[in-house]
């Protein structure tokens, strides 16, 4: 049986302005840039940024400027979808001090540059990966990782071609994976020859990928998760693994009818032709700041996000793989593209359109009681009937214990959709019925002493 796909909303307004939900809000680290794209931590209190025009700079996160440590701007195209987008450390930065750069050319080549750090300024240009033909001027989306196996993981999309996504011989709309100084590792599932333009490109490592803007290690096992940008259909959030066709353009979302040829997302965020998600930023977080987040999946999206917006926290089940999302929790009303944990552990998230980069805290100040429901209510489903998909609101005046269950006409329980503490206010679960045959459903709520039901119509 598919996994329920829950959609949990905190709905509080906060004063003073703010568009933070309940429990945090954002502090400024690194104010007055261009366009950031992302980020990494140096040793210290230092930040390396990628402006999209193609500056990379170097800030203290108490907001002090430290240097431009490479400029790109003379050899980047940053129209559209392209520039200076990624940047990672080498896992051995300490003793070798090399970052790593990902941009799209002047010329319209996908560029990985290898730098050395030496007092804050970039040295010996070493080019890891150069390839042509970005000839398209979106789906260029692209970041860098290190897996334990010190190998780098690269996520490029198709280049506004669908077609390439499913060629094994071309690099687009794939997650690549290479070695340090721009090797093929034999083990890869796709290797040969180790040479990229003969039969299949030996550099991949998934394949059937729209944009997947960024990725993500669990610190736990090691799992590659990546975001993965949609559009008029559900963004996805992917559990990537060595060899795996995750459908595009022959899938989006999940596939009707299930094919088992593809990969399906372990979850989806609603999103549409005029309100997409676009989720970047993906990490799991184990700091010790937020120790309620620790071992969530947190994503931040791009877009517009009429449907769905925010800084979002995804339970993940099926452990030791966690390779389903359980349920989603927006925490933060924000847009962004890079989400990384400091040493400090705290969250840090880079916000493109704001030029700044902020630190995820604690909202100290509470909750105004005018924001408060007065009493617990259950609302009608809707729409109502539906065909597969419905939402169920609710409010709570007080924090408490809450199940969400559905039931049959017969009264068997069939599904829970809640069954935790939360806190007061107004909440949405969204509840997928793909896997059920048409007819009466039953949902309940239970919190306290209150318990209320109501009626709702699948019909397919």
């Amino acid at each position: 049986m598919r996994a329920i796909k829950l959609i949990l909303v905190a709905l509080f307004i906060i004063p003073c302005g703010l568009t933070n939900s309940q429990n945090y809000l954002t502090e400024n680290v690194v104010t007055g840039l261009t366009q950031p794209v992302c980020f990494a931590f140096l040793p210290g209190s230092n930040i390396i940024v990628t402006q999209k025009t193609g500056l990379a700079k170097i800030y203290n996160i108490n907001n002090t400027f430290v240097s431009n440590f490479w400029s790109f701007t003379d050899s980047v195209n940053s129209s559209s979808e392209k520039g200076l987008l990624g940047v990672v450390l080498d896992p051995d930065f300490q003793s070798n001090r090399y970052i790593y750069f990902y941009y799209i050319t002047s010329s319209n080549r996908y560029r990985i540059v290898r730098l050395k750090e030496n007092n804050n300024l970039g040295t010996e240009p070493f080019y890891v990966f150069d390839e042509p033909n970005s000839t398209g001027s979106v789906h260029v989306a692209g970041n860098m990782r290190f897996g334990k196996d010190n190998k780098l993981y690269v996520s490029i999309g198709d280049n506004g071609t669908s077609s390439n996504a499913q060629s094994l011989t071309t690099f687009k709309g794939k997650i690549l994976r290479i070695n340090s100084n721009g090797t093929i590792p034999n083990d890869n599932p796709f290797f040969d020859d180790g040479n990229p333009y003969t039969a299949n490109d030996d550099r991949i490592w998934a394949y059937g990928l729209r944009n997947s803007f960024d990725l993500c290690f669990s610190p736990a096992n090691d799992s590659l998760y990546a975001s993965e940008n949609m559009v008029g259909n559900p963004d996805e959030i992917n559990f990537i693994r060595k060899g795996k066709n995750y459908g595009w353009p022959i899938c989006s979302g999940y596939c009707f009818p299930y094919n088992p040829l593809y990969k399906e997302p372990i979850g989806i965020l609603p999103g549409n032709d005029n309100a997409n998600y676009a989720p970047a930023g993906i990490i799991i977080y184990n700091g010790s700041q937020m120790p309620e987040l620790n071992n969530k999946l947190l994503v931040i999206g791009m877009g517009a996000g009429q449907i769905y917006r925010g800084l979002v926290k995804c339970e993940l089940g099926n452990a030791p793989l966690y390779d389903t999302i359980t349920s989603k929790t927006i925490l933060l009303d924000l847009t962004g593209t890079t989400l990384l944990q400091g040493s400090d552990g705290y969250l840090y998230i880079c916000r493109l359109t704001q030029g700044t980069i902020v630190r995820l805290v604690h909202d100290l100040t509470g909750i105004s009681n005018n924001n408060i429901p007065v009493d617990f209510s259950l609302s009608q489903n809707y729409p109502n009937p539906f065909n597969p998909i419905t939402n169920i609101k609710y409010e709570i005046p007080k924090s408490g214990f809450v199940t969400l269950k559905i039931c049959n006409v017969l009264g068997i329980e069939i599904s829970t959709l809640v069954n935790e503490t939360r806190q007061q206010g107004s909440h949405e679960v969204t509840w997928d019925a793909s896997d059920f045959p048409s007819g009466v459903y039953f949902y309940e709520l239970s919190a306290g002493e209150f318990t209320e039901r109501k009626k709702m119509v699948l019909v397919k």
